[in-house]
C-alpha cells in the first residue's frame, strides 16, 4: 500500500478503556469482554476523503491520480484488571480481530492511455483484501498518586493517576516480498495481505484523573487524560509502491528499496476530556467526551533515500497526523450489593464514537459502536 500501515483497530482500541473506575480495590479482579464494530475511510490532507491530486509521470506522458480507502471491522478485547493494592491496578488487555476488510478505490486523469495505468495499479494494490485473527496484546499498570477515587469518596473530592504501558506486536505483520510466491497472475502474495500489526512495540505513558462532586444526590464526574507514545524502530518488510519511482517493475523496485528497511512511527501525544453524571444512583451513568491525537513523522532507513522521503512525506500526504473523535456512552451497573441481580456483580456499558470532520487528518476517520460487559471477582 502507498499510504501508512496503521491498523485502523489500532486507534480505536487506544480509547476503548475509559471506565468509571481507573483502580480497583486489592485483590479484586475485574473481567471484561468488549464487542466492536467500525468503519472508517482514510482522511487526507484537507480533512476529506482519500490521497488526491497526485501527478505521476507514466510512459512519457503526466497523469492525476486520486486513490481512496475504506476499512471496517469487527474486534472482540479480552481485558483484565487486577489490585495488586488499594493505589495499584495491573491491566491486560487481548483483542482478536474477527473481521477486517479494506477497499482500495482510485481515478485517474491524464491525455495518455488511462487503463495501462490502471492495469498497473490494480497490479501492485488488491481493491479488496481482508484478514482476521490476534491483535497486538497490551499490559499495563495504573497507580493513584494523590486524592481519592470517586468509587471510594472522601474529604478529597479528587484523584490522580499515572500509568505505563507496553502493547507488544502479537498481531500478523506484512510479510516479505518474495518474487516466486505470486499467484496465477503472477500478483505477488504480499499484495494481497492487509496486516492487523505493524511490528512495533508501543511504549506509552499517562498521567490522568478525575474531579468529583454530589449534586442533588447524583455524582457527577469530569476525568481527563494526557499521554504520550514512543514506539520502538525495527526492522519491517516494505510495503511496495511505484508511485514514488518511474519504473513499475516490482524486482526492479525491490532492489533499489531493499529487504531490510528500519522503521520508527512519530512520537504520539494524545488526550481525553469527559463529563459524567449518575442518571439513576447507583444504577446508571451517561457519559461524553472528547479524545484526540497528534503524532509526529514517521523515519525511515533503506537502501534509497529518495524512497525514505517520499515514505514519510509527499504531495498531500504526510505521516503526521491528527486525529480528534467524540463519544456517547452509557454504563448500567448491576454492583451494589443491597441492589445486586443475579450472583454476579456486572457492569454493562454501551457507546458510540465518531470522528470530528476537518480535524481529523492522514487516517482513518471512524465511527464504531460497541458493547462491553465487565464482572469484579475476589481473591483471597
Amino acid at each position: 500500500m502507498s499510504h501508512k500501515l496503521i491498523p485502523l483497530y489500532f486507534f480505536l482500541l487506544t480509547y476503548s478503556f475509559s471506565q468509571t473506575h481507573f483502580t480497583i480495590p486489592q485483590n479484586v479482579w475485574r473481567i471484561s469482554l468488549q464487542q466492536e464494530m467500525a468503519t472508517g475511510k482514510w482522511k487526507g490532507h484537507d480533512g476529506k476523503d482519500g490521497w488526491t491530486d497526485y501527478e505521476y509521470f507514466y510512459d512519457g506522458l503526466n497523469y492525476t491520480i486520486n486513490q481512496y480507502w475504506k476499512r471496517s471491522l469487527t474486534t472482540q478485547s479480552f481485558h483484565i484488571e487486577y489490585g495488586l493494592t488499594d493505589r495499584a491496578t495491573l491491566s491486560f488487555n487481548i483483542p482478536h480481530v474477527n473481521k477486517f476488510e479494506q477497499t482500495h478505490t482510485w481515478s485517474i486523469t491524464g491525455n495518455g492511455n488511462q487503463a495501462a495505468l490502471d492495469s498497473v495499479m490494480a497490479f501492485f494494490f488488491q481493491k479488496n483484501k481482508s484478514n482476521s485473527g490476534l491483535g497486538d496484546v497490551t499490559i499495563g499498570m495504573n497507580v493513584l498518586f494523590i486524592g481519592n477515587p470517586a468509587w471510594r469518596g472522601g474529604k478529597q473530592k479528587y484523584s490522580l493517576y499515572g500509568g505505563i504501558d507496553a502493547t507488544l506486536p502479537f498481531g500478523e505483520r506484512l510479510e516479505k516480498y518474495y518474487p516466486k510466491e505470486v499467484d496465477s497472475n503472477g500478483v505477488p502474495d504480499q499484495f494481497k495481505l492487509l496486516p492487523i500489526g505493524n511490528g512495533l512495540t508501543r511504549w506509552r505513558g499517562r498521567v490522568f484523573g478525575e474531579l468529583y462532586r454530589k449534586v442533588w444526590g447524583r455524582l457527577i464526574n469530569i476525568n481527563w487524560s494526557v499521554s504520550g507514545a514512543t514506539y520502538s524502530r525495527e526492522i519491517i518488510n516494505p510495503s511496495y509502491s511505484f508511485l514514488w519511482h518511474t519504473d513499475t517493475h516490482i524486482d526492479s523496485i525491490s532492489a533499489t528499496i531493499g529487504k531490510d528497511v528500519l522503521h520508527e512511527q512519530g512520537f504520539e501525544i494524545a488526550g481525553t476530556i469527559q463529563g459524567q453524571i449518575e442518571a439513576i444512583p447507583q444504577r446508571l451513568f451517561v457519559s461524553t467526551g472528547v479524545n484526540w491525537l497528534l503524532s509526529g513523522r514517521d523515519q525511515y532507513s533503506s537502501r534509497s533515500d529518495p524512497w525514505d522521503e517520499w515514505m514519510v512525506s509527499r504531495k498531500n500526504y504526510d505521516t503526521k497526523r491528527t486525529a480528534v473523535s467524540q463519544y456517547i456512552k452509557v454504563n448500567l451497573l448491576n454492583v451494589d450489593p443491597f441492589k445486586q441481580i443475579g450472583p454476579l456483580p456486572f457492569e454493562l456499558e454501551v457507546g458510540i464514537r465518531w470522528f470530528v470532520p476537518y480535524l481529523t487528518y492522514h487516517t482513518y476517520g471512524t465511527t464504531s459502536t460497541w458493547v462491553r460487559i465487565s464482572t469484579y471477582l475476589q481473591a483471597w
